[in-house]
Parts: C-alpha cells; structure tokens; sequence
C-alpha cells in the first residue's frame, strides 16, 4: 500500500488481538496435541488409536490452558491497575510539590511601590493601622 509504512501496515488494533486466555489456552493445546502425536506414533500405535489420542489431550490441555490464561490475565490487569494507581498518586504528589506556600504555581511576585502598598493596608486594615504606617514613613 503506497504512502503507509511498515509499522502502520503491521500494528494491531484492540479489535484484532486475541485475547489472552484463548492464546495460552491455543499454545498449550498445539502442544499436548504434538507431543501426542510424536509419542503415539514412536511407541507404534495405530493411526485411529494415536489421533483420538491425540485430540482428546488437545481439548483437555485447552481447557486447562484456558484456566491458566484466566489466571495470568486476572494478574497482569491487577498489577496493571496497581501501577496505574502509583502513578496517580506520583502525579499528585509532584503536583502538589510544585505549589508554593502562596499557593500559586509559576507566578512572579512583582515588586510593589510603597505607596500602592500603603494605600492597600489603607483598604484592607483599619485606619490607625494606616495612620501608624504613615506616621512611620514620615519620621
């Protein structure tokens, strides 16, 4: 396909993936299927005998196979779920670092005029708090 690279050709989507249960479960009955084959026909069985054999192990082995992969997907989605809440709480710990004791986060304090600085104390405090201000400024 023109114009796609190798790895957007070969990427597999969350649709496309076999789970991971049917997987474990399909490697390890291939497996016993296998070796039943290659023991059956090394101690000379007949073919019928050898292949019911043989697909009897293949369906048990799937079975247990599917069992195991309950178990390994089961751990793998909780310590998934165990990293992810770490990192979470890494997250808001360095966040809550970055705050400072004023509470802002990457704001410069500009330096205030004295007189803007009075006229606030003015505003916010009572007036012989200011008239004390004023009188220090002027001696």
């Amino acid at each position: 396909m023109p114009g796609r690279s190798f790895h957007s050709q070969h990427t597999s989507s969350p649709s496309n993936r076999i789970p991971l249960p049917q997987a474990i479960a399909a490697c390890i009955a291939f497996a016993a299927f296998s070796v039943s084959i290659a023991v059956g026909i090394s101690a000379g069985n007949p073919g019928e005998t050898v292949l019911t054999r043989a697909l009897t192990a293949m369906a048990l082995a799937f079975c247990g196979g599917f069992a195991v992969g309950l178990v390994c997907d089961w751990m793998v989605s909780h310590e998934t779920r165990k990293i992810d809440r770490a990192m979470r709480a890494d997250l808001a710990d360095r966040a809550g670092a970055e705050v400072g004791l004023d509470g802002l986060t990457g704001v410069d304090v500009i330096e205030e005029a004295d007189e803007s600085l009075a006229s606030r104390v003015g505003q916010s405090e009572d007036p012989s708090a200011s008239l004390s201000l004023r009188e220090k400024k002027a001696a």
